[in-house]
């Protein structure tokens, strides 16, 4: 177990270097906020679908169509067990700070924290079941987020809400898996090649993020430390003893923990920019929370493949 962990733990360090370099370019103004922006949208709009497609690329043999639905039914429940845990929280607390903190608390940064850690700890078939999630984490972010952020009465279209960058990955790499079509080499490398920038590209925009963190400010906002709690200790633990009633399969089970228990999602910053909320706070919840998913991060890891390594020998 402590080998696990500390497996764990040296990935997890890894991600933390390459924030660090985000850091250390935005204090040399070598890479600005309008900077990190725009690689963001870079990442979301074209890294992310390779990803996604890179991670379908694997051979039906290694994987049945029984894990892929128990992966989504994984999924969608860590989901539900999120929003209704956080219901009982902020309900006290002014109407636009209220769907920061509750949108922050439900909603993990699954991509660019998951990913990159889903990848070292499982490999390729990691990133498949990964890529399962995200398609359901779209669907609740794009729905339910998107009402929980928004304060008018306006609902979002059944158009953006399928067809945006994550789900597009999965509806042009999932069918190729089922039918098994490998793409020719030239197609892949290219994929494989953008896909390899996910990581270092995601760990430098948290990194410039971090860098504009004003610390003082941070500490004193008890708020803070709830919304930590909240999406990086009681969501993971209270779905991990629910997805343990599914006696799932290691790899997937691994793969959506991880994801689970990823700090602040970087949509909390966007969709809180997009509808007028308190932008300042939002991007605070994605900073603090990714420096303290270092410590917790990998005991959910190690749990998980512990519990599963459990489950296979029993």
């Amino acid at each position: 177990m402590i080998g696990i962990f500390l497996t764990a733990a040296q990935k997890v360090l890894i991600l933390f270097l390459m924030i660090g370099v985000g850091v250390i370019l935005c204090k040399r103004r070598m890479l600005s906020k309008r900077g990190a922006d725009q690689i963001n949208a870079i990442l979301v709009n074209l890294v992310s679908p390779c990803v996604v497609i890179s991670g379908f690329q694997i051979g039906r043999e290694n994987v049945s169509l029984k894990s892929l639905g128990l992966t989504a039914l994984m999924a969608i429940s860590s989901f539900f067990v999120a929003i209704l845990l956080v219901k009982c929280f902020f309900n006290r607390q002014a109407e636009g700070t209220r769907r920061v903190l509750k949108f922050a608390s439900i909603y993990s940064n699954c991509a660019f924290m998951g990913f990159p850690l889903v990848e070292a700890v499982l490999g390729k078939e990691g990133i498949l079941y990964a890529s399962i999630f995200l398609a359901v984490f779209n669907l609740f972010c794009w729905t339910h987020g998107y009402t929980l952020m928004n304060n008018t009465r306006e609902r979002q279209r059944l158009s953006k809400t399928l067809l945006n960058p994550g789900t597009i990955g999965v509806l042009i790499g999932l069918p190729l898996f089922l039918l098994s079509v490998r793409l020719p080499e030239v197609l892949s490398v290219t994929l494989d090649s953008f896909a390899a920038l996910n990581t270092p590209l995601a760990m430098m925009c948290i990194g410039v993020y971090i860098a504009q963190l004003k610390v003082k400010e941070a500490i004193r906002d008890r708020q803070l430390y709830l919304v930590c709690f909240l999406r990086l200790l009681l969501v993971p633990a209270a779905v991990f003893l629910v997805m343990l009633l599914f006696r799932p399969e290691k790899t997937p089970f691994v793969s959506c923990m991880i994801q689970v228990c990823a700090p602040v999602a970087g949509m909390t910053a966007i969709f809180a920019s997009k509808f007028g909320q308190d932008t300042s706070l939002a991007a605070k919840t994605v900073a603090v929370s990714t420096l303290l998913s270092i410590f917790t991060m990998p005991v959910f890891a190690t749990l998980a493949q512990t519990a599963a390594t459990w489950f296979t020998t029993s």
